[in-house]
């Protein structure tokens, strides 16, 4: 078994977010008509409680006795959750944050779903991030969508649906997530943080993603992101080389700070109506969305190398 699915098999929740509630809705009328699909792909925006949502209706799907239609909390099966160790439910993820998911684990998940639940309920089977499966994997997991076992659900959760093989796609019922409404993720906030007043600026450098603007008031990236704005703006200014500034980026997780810069380029696009600079502008979109996925794959790119070339892209792209 994996380090990650060592450490994460068990994680449960029993509640959704609030701004879940249509999906919740959705799947709850296909539990009560005995319609609930085999293979499930929850996809959306990161940072939008997919991963969480998917741990409330795994505990949903294991419960003995749901109220109200979530999990109980009481039964024998949610006690087994709540101690981390219930036999049918399995996580599957990669064993680093940022790298691919194996052939190996996914040859397990297919050993999980052949076996009788030992509980003699459900079994269900989590995938996060769904598009970190290498092309194995991926092909692995295809015969066990295919010839689905009875009473058994696997949940692909997927923050960048068109990084998964159609093959995959076209196998599971589909499930999208958007961001949440402004006015919801305030309010949301304001009840977790007891955070009032004026939060423009946090949730703009979240993109309106609810748990993104958390971890941002939770820890020191609020500051991180800052301070990447402000190198930004130096670089784009010329006051600052960009072979300096890649040397200062390496002190930021590599896969969010592209994920800041896209988003810095993102409203670019979105505020600068037709001109001349548009189509640099997405070809720079498309340039980082290739890093990116070097970062996530098996190799171990140059990230100082890397970084360099893309700042570089970004002074030019800024005069």
């Amino acid at each position: 078994m994996s380090a990650f699915m060592g450490e994460f098999s068990q994680k449960t929740s029993a509640m959704y977010y609030p701004w879940q509630h249509p999906q919740w809705q959705m799947l709850d009328r296909l539990l009560e008509i005995d319609r609930f699909p085999h293979a499930l792909l929850l996809c959306g925006p990161a940072f939008i409680g997919k991963q969480h949502f998917a741990s409330a209706l795994a505990a949903r799907l294991l419960c003995e006795k749901p109220l109200a239609g979530f999990a109980c909390g009481r039964c024998k099966q949610c006690l087994l959750l709540a101690a981390k160790s219930h036999p049918d439910l399995l996580w599957v993820g990669p064993e680093e944050e940022g790298k691919a998911i194996r052939i190996d684990p996914i040859r397990e998940l297919g050993q999980f779903v052949s076996k009788t639940a030992l509980q003699g309920g459900r079994k269900v089977a989590v995938i996060s991030p769904a598009e970190s499966m290498n092309l194995n994997a991926a092909n692995a997991l295809l015969k066990n969508l295919e010839e689905p076992t009875a009473g058994t659900c696997v949940i692909l959760v997927s923050h960048q649906l068109s990084r998964l093989p159609a093959t995959v796609r076209s196998r599971c019922r589909l499930l999208t997530f958007a961001v949440p409404p402004l006015a919801e993720v305030e309010s949301w906030l304001a009840q977790v943080r007891g955070r009032k007043g004026d939060v423009s600026e946090l949730l703009g450098y979240a993109d309106g993603r609810p748990l993104l603007a958390l971890r941002l008031l939770e820890s020191d990236l609020l500051e991180n992101r800052r301070t990447f704005e402000r190198l930004l703006d130096e670089v784009a200014a010329g006051e600052l080389n960009p072979l300096v500034a890649a040397e200062k980026c390496l002190a930021s997780p590599p896969g969010m700070a592209i994920d800041w810069l896209y988003s810095r380029v993102a409203a670019q696009v979105r505020t600068a109506g037709a001109t001349g600079a548009m189509a640099l502008r997405f070809r720079f979109l498309d340039k980082l969305v290739r890093v990116k996925s070097r970062l996530l794959g098996s190799a171990n790119p140059n990230v100082s190398l890397l970084w360099e070339e893309l700042l570089m892209d970004w002074q030019r792209l800024s005069r």
